[in-house]
């Protein structure tokens, strides 16, 4: 199982021969650059994260798209430019869709405003939003090598229509958004991830796919990984 709480390039060489992805979640840089907020290397020189990133060892930085946030910060144009600079320095990129205006987490799965709320319409939406932003990220030159559809979803997605109280609509919900993914432009296509909390807790991983597997929409061959947030604290 990849761990989606990434983890920064570690002294331990051992460690590090064995993680192929080794990154970092950086969509906040725009916005902290705004702010003034500069990079400096060990050294004391001023450089762009994604240099210092590249240098450090760092393979892979994940981003989070927001639909329609209200200051435009983290939706997908925000996104295509920041994924256009980690191309530039041959860093990897992971999209991470929230599916919402604002952070998608165990406790908040807000439908994004103006989307309808009936699972067959909203399942259509989701599709239709995750094609097109597919489409426009291969037009703008970027191939994502990871998509998460979703965010730390256990407790389902795009709330209350896909709540795991009817694990039929959250099933459906994926397998749309996974479409979404596949039909797209992309090429190649990027690894299509189902991202959850608790990672420590297995019994709660082993219900949640059981029970999503076993509604009917959502096969295997939708997804190509397993995502888990691991918060050691």
């Amino acid at each position: 199982m990849l761990a989606s709480l990434f983890l920064a390039f570690s002294s331990l060489t051992a460690v590090q021969a064995a993680l192929k992805y080794k990154g970092v979640d950086w969509s906040s840089v725009i916005v902290e650059e705004k702010a003034g907020i500069s990079y400096t290397t060990t050294s004391g020189s001023t450089e762009p994260l994604e240099k210092i990133l590249k240098e450090s060892g760092v393979n892979t930085v994940r981003q989070r798209v927001w639909v329609n946030p209200r200051d435009g910060n983290y939706n997908l144009d925000y996104n295509i430019k920041l994924a256009q600079r980690a191309k530039a320095v041959g860093l990897d990129v992971y999209i991470d869709f929230h599916y919402s205006d604002t952070w998608a987490d165990p406790g908040h799965q807000a439908i994004p405003s103006g989307w309808p709320t009936n699972i067959d319409d909203l399942s259509w939406k989701l599709y239709n939003y995750t094609l097109d932003s597919s489409n426009k990220l291969a037009a703008a030159g970027i191939s994502p090598t990871i998509i998460s559809i979703g965010n730390e979803i256990r407790s389902g997605l795009l709330l209350p229509t896909g709540s795991t109280s009817n694990f039929y609509n959250v099933a459906k919900l994926l397998h749309s958004a996974a479409w979404g993914v596949k039909d797209s432009n992309l090429s190649p296509k990027p690894r299509i991830m189902i991202h959850l909390d608790n990672g420590w807790d297995w019994n709660t991983q082993k219900w949640w796919y059981e029970s999503a597997l076993k509604a009917g929409p959502l096969e295997t061959s939708d997804f190509d990984m397993m995502g888990v947030s691991y918060y050691p604290f």
